[in-house]
């Protein structure tokens, strides 16, 4: 019996194994069907158990797999960065696959896409001079938008609304979620750094610097801050920060959540009466089940002389607890102030460092704080943290508009994608631009993203909107998802259209806004 299973086992082993056919080779095509990205639709095979997406960035890089499907669905749509893919030279195939092997389909680029990929956001109403995209945040996993703009509302002209957008899932597209006034109505004379989003977008933070708190006579712009949380039935309204009754205070001027949503720094204008511009107020949520944020510490603008030409501004905080703050000494160049808490879990203060060779007017810092960009005019000065302290990390310049000393400038989580807007410049051309760049007298404005290579920062594309209206283009910008999530604001946008994806070369309403999405 033992000789008979050796037998048997051995006619087993060398018994040939019969595998499948290849499948045979698909075809492809492929078009921007969506905001930000591209679907790719497959002709079905035979013998194909499932399909494999395969991409290539340029001519030097290597073929990598993207993604696959189910045999079943002889479709793939991929999310892209309008801002960071060489649309030029990127190419693309899909294998049709099953355990014998795959067969290759065509090879496809996308040049041409890439204006059809790129969001248009509009307001809701069809009013003039809403100025929208003018201030707005996204949450850093990309998937909500805030924006804000002006509106009537029960009868009050120039009241600012918040409208948040929302990606339903990683494959669909964008829809307005919801439409919030806050509690108090009065009018609000715009500003572009008052808005901020938790990382998932559930909670926003809202300052109104323009408030008249309580309407006190003789007591104009106070200002105050709101904070409205998502919850099961929507957008609710759980706080309302109320600060200094003194005349122009302004408290709200400047508004920063850290990712996780529990901690809140607020700029305003006044102490104790007196004026001190960039004076900030930190406040925590402590977790406690209030929702409510508690005052936590005053971090007051260092002794720098007589207001105006001595104050503080542009502001923003990490996840990491650091707060970095730039203060001028005129006519001494500016610096920045970095502070952390004086221990983990103290609300507490204290300035760690001080960058003196910073000049500037802006700063943005990363999600661990070890990198920060000081805004100058219109080119980035970038350091990092190292042991010693903070050293100097190189220029982002690239610019051909006038300086402007308004924010216009963010940085990824991850601090390795810049974006520096630049509303006055006049490069010729719509979305992604590829050198040589061509000027005109027509100044479009631009948005330059920068990357943090291994040998300091380059250029890596120039983008516009997808018209030639001049709009401002470039006033307001933030980065999401690691960078790979770009929106621009245009507040002099005059289109026409509502909604999302309207009609982008109307030019017939004046200041309606826009927010464009890469």
């Amino acid at each position: 019996m033992k000789s008979f299973l050796l037998v048997l086992a051995g006619s087993f082993a060398f018994a040939p194994v019969a595998l499948a056919a290849l499948p045979p080779a698909p075809t492809i095509t492929v078009a921007a069907t969506d905001i930000k990205q591209l679907q790719f639709d497959i002709s079905p095979v035979t013998r194909a158990n499932w399909y494999e997406l395969w991409f290539k960035a340029n001519p030097g890089a290597p073929w990598v797999e993207f993604t696959r499907t189910r045999v079943q669905r002889p479709r793939i749509r991929i999310n892209t960065s309008v801002h960071l893919l060489d649309w030029r030279q990127a190419r693309y195939f899909v294998k049709a696959c099953n355990p014998s092997g795959c067969s290759q389909s065509n090879e496809v680029g996308v040049d041409g896409e890439q204006l059809a990929a790129i969001g248009y956001f509009k307001p809701q109403t069809p009013a003039a001079d809403q100025l929208y995209g003018g201030g707005f945040a996204l949450s850093e996993d990309g998937k909500t938008l805030a924006a804000v703009g002006m509106e009537t509302v029960n009868g009050v002209q120039h009241v600012a609304t918040i409208h948040v957008y929302r990606k339903t899932t990683a494959t669909s597209g964008w829809r307005h979620e919801s439409r919030i006034v806050p509690s108090t109505v009065q009018p609000d004379l715009y500003g572009d750094d008052r808005l901020a989003i938790s990382f998932d977008g559930s909670l926003i933070a809202f300052g109104n610097p323009d408030e008249d708190h309580d309407l006190v006579a003789g007591a104009p712009d106070t200002g105050a801050v709101y904070l409205f949380r998502h919850v099961s039935t929507g957008w609710k309204q759980t706080q309302k920060i109320a600060g200094e009754n003194f005349f122009n205070d302004m408290f709200g001027v400047e508004v920063r959540l850290d990712g996780a949503g529990t901690t809140l720094v607020v700029g305003h204008n006044t102490s104790g009466g007196l004026a001190r511009p960039g004076t900030l107020e930190v406040y925590r949520d402590l977790d406690d089940g209030n929702d409510q944020f508690v005052h936590a510490d005053t971090i007051p603008i260092p002794p720098l002389g007589d207001w105006p030409f001595n104050s503080c501004k542009g502001m923003d905080v990490s996840d990491m607890g650091h707060i970095v703050r730039v203060c001028g000494n005129f006519p001494q160049p500016n610096f920045v102030q970095v502070f952390l808490p004086t221990a983990p879990s103290s609300l507490q203060y204290t300035e760690t460092a001080r960058i003196e060779e910073s000049r500037g007017e802006a700063v943005v810092i990363d999600s661990l704080g070890d990198r920060l960009i000081v805004q100058e005019g219109d080119e980035g000065i970038a350091f990092r943290h190292v042991a010693t302290g903070w050293v100097s990390d190189g220029y982002l310049t690239f610019f051909s508009g006038a300086p402007d000393e308004r924010r216009h400038m963010a940085l990824s989580s991850d601090g390795k994608i810049a974006a520096i807007g630049s509303r006055n410049d006049n490069f010729v051309g719509r979305g992604p631009l590829y050198p040589p760049y061509q000027t005109s007298d027509q100044m479009t404005g631009s948005v330059s993203v920068f990357e943090r290579l291994a040998s300091g920062w380059t250029l890596r594309r120039i983008v516009k909107a997808d018209s030639t209206n001049l709009q401002l283009f470039g006033f307001t910008v933030d980065l999401a998802d690691r960078g790979r999530v770009l929106a621009v604001g245009a507040p002099g946008d005059r289109s026409k259209a509502t909604g999302i994806d309207g009609n982008r070369n109307d030019a017939s309403v004046q200041g309606r806004g826009a927010i464009w999405l890469y």
